[in-house]
């Protein structure tokens, strides 16, 4: 249960509700057994009393039958509110819990995080975070809600007839603790196979729609059909099992209940002829035995999904115990900036081979540098350092002559724009994935950037209020790359980082967009990475990159 432990603070934010719903809970069965309890009785009273004439005007059927009234409508109320709590309570911490995972996600770098997938990803935060519910739902509320209920039945019974309550007490607890045991082995083995299934269908169906093009391209589109179609009778079959078990236990109750009954029915008639009392009381004590399996029902099959829990609170945990170092200061942003590396050293994990060696670089306010170099020469890791992706093995980097760790992080997004390789796009209109650069744009602003990029096309139609599609599916390589520089255009910040942003465009278009940016604000500071020749006759400095050092072009 350790991979669990880690999530018991977030439940305890919502202990009220979670209390509340456990209490509404235990009023269900109470009220359940109770009127079950009470109705035995009053029909089996109500038999003898016509039976025997001279009784019948005695019995009182008022207070019995009012009992199990008010016993029936507090079993609807209480069973209608332990519903609505139960599940507002599940709904807020599942709120809870994703809101606590992606905020310890968006620390992590890309290093920490390397080898998980998106869909992975996805799927942690969706499917994984989903099956926790069934600790609260499943695990808590029943155990609990069963114990106290057991306990309650057995001293109702035991003040009628303590042998047989005695009996009953012991039979219940036993099972509640046998039972639950044998179920999460039977079900640890499935629900574990589940879990990861779920993650690699996900996978398959994610790389199936988002790659479903180049599949169908390169003929493979029936090949990944089938993975999916394979991954997907897996995952059935072990659900198969899992339904199984859980009419397994439904049946090993109903199975147990009838032989608790026929025996505790044996052992309540001789209890109560010793004591000379055999008569209506006999039922209350068989319909109490009958409805207090209400209460143990549901314990049996809780277990068997506590296997597909915790191994969905152990990817989880991969995640959140995974070292956060990022740490910020407090400085605010400044309107110009003058960038300095002092013997800048990087290297990645145990390599012995550094990827950047002792780098020495200032970059002035308004000063526009181009680095040049062979790919894999560590011009992206650069840029990485200065957006605290990764951190430097040795050396420092400062911003107008303050560490770069001193500032704070809304201070970095604000003094610092980054236009990479790759262009997110999210699944929005076009107006609001421009306005990420700049929230208070006006549509006249916007219509301009997509005018100085050459983006005008985009404004046919349904102009800045089309939708662009998942990742941008809509557009083009070059107009995604495009849309990033218009994101450059709108953002403020006094220093633009730009990772070959218009790799894939003609020479001209290239030169086009990069005068556009150094027109649009001159002041701005510019370190600008590239293969490409086309706008380096715009730079005041030209430096090349080679074996992690660098050198004046």
């Amino acid at each position: 249960m350790d991979e669990l432990k880690p999530f018991l603070h977030l439940y305890q934010q919502q202990w009220r509700r979670l209390a509340l719903g456990l209490s509404l809970s235990l009023l269900t069965l109470l009220a359940s057994i109770g009127l079950l309890s009470i109705s035995g009785w009053f029909i089996s009273a109500s038999a003898v009393a016509g039976l025997v004439i001279a009784r019948s005007a005695d019995f009182n059927y008022l207070m019995p039958a009012g009992a199990v009234r008010g016993l029936s409508i507090g079993r609807t109320v209480a069973r209608w509110a332990e519903r609505v709590v139960s599940h507002d309570a599940t709904f807020r911490l599942l709120a809870t819990l994703r809101s606590w995972f992606f905020r310890r996600l968006g620390p992590l770098r890309g290093e920490q995080l390397r080898g998980i997938r998106q869909a992975d990803l996805l799927n942690r935060m969706v499917a994984d975070i989903d099956s926790l519910d069934h600790v609260y739902l499943r695990l808590i509320t029943p155990v609990v809600a069963g114990s106290v209920t057991v306990v309650v039945v057995s001293l109702l019974v035991g003040y009628f007839a303590p042998a047989a309550g005695f009996t009953l007490g012991a039979i219940l607890l036993t099972l509640m603790l046998l039972l639950p045991l044998l179920f999460y082995r039977l079900g640890k083995s499935p629900g574990e196979q589940i879990a990861a299934q779920q993650m690699t269908l996900r996978q398959q169906m994610l790389e199936y729609l988002q790659g479903h093009n180049e599949l169908r391209v390169f003929g493979a589109i029936n090949k990944q059909q089938r993975a999916i179609k394979a991954s997907e009778q897996a995952l059935l079959a072990n659900q198969k099992a899992m339904a199984n078990l859980t009419g397994a236990s439904q049946a090993a109750m109903v199975l147990f209940n009838g032989w608790v009954l026929l025996g505790l029915l044996a052992l309540g008639y001789q209890v109560l002829l010793n004591q000379g009392e055999v008569g209506p009381i006999l039922a209350l004590l068989v319909f109490a035995t009958m409805a207090s399996f209400e209460a143990v029902a549901p314990v049996a099959g809780a277990f068997q999904h506590l296997g597909q829990t915790r191994s969905a609170a152990k990817r989880l945990n991969e995640i959140l115990q995974q070292p956060t170092d990022l740490s910020f200061g407090d400085l605010p942003a400044a309107d110009e900036i003058t960038l300095t590396m002092n013997r800048v050293c990087f290297q990645y994990g145990a390599n012995p081979e550094p990827v950047l060696n002792d780098i020495d670089l200032t970059l002035k306010p308004g000063e526009k540098v181009a680095l040049v170099g062979q790919t894999g020469c560590g011009k992206s890791t650069l840029l990485q350092l200065l957006t605290r992706e990764l951190s430097p093995s040795h050396g420092q980097l400062m911003l107008n002559q303050q560490p770069l760790e001193q500032y704070s992080e809304a201070a970095l997004r604000e003094m610092i724009c980054v236009v990479s390789q790759r262009v997110h796009v999210f699944n929005d209109s076009l107006a609001n994935n421009l306005r990420l650069a700049k929230p208070s744009a006006t549509d006249e602003e916007l219509r301009k950037v997509l005018l100085a990029v050459q983006l005008d096309a985009l404004l046919q139609g349904d102009g800045l209020g089309q939708w662009l599609g998942d990742g941008g599916r809509l557009l083009s390589g070059g107009e995604q790359r495009r849309l990033g520089i218009a994101r450059a255009l709108l953002h403020p910040a006094p220093l633009l980082l730009l990772d070959e942003p218009t790799e894939g465009l003609d020479d001209a278009t290239e030169a086009s967009i990069i005068a556009q940016l150094l027109q649009h604000r001159p002041t701005r500071s510019l370190l600008y990475v590239t293969h490409k020749p086309a706008a380096l006759k715009h730079m005041d400095r030209v430096l090349t990159m080679n074996s992690g050092r660098l050198s004046a072009s």
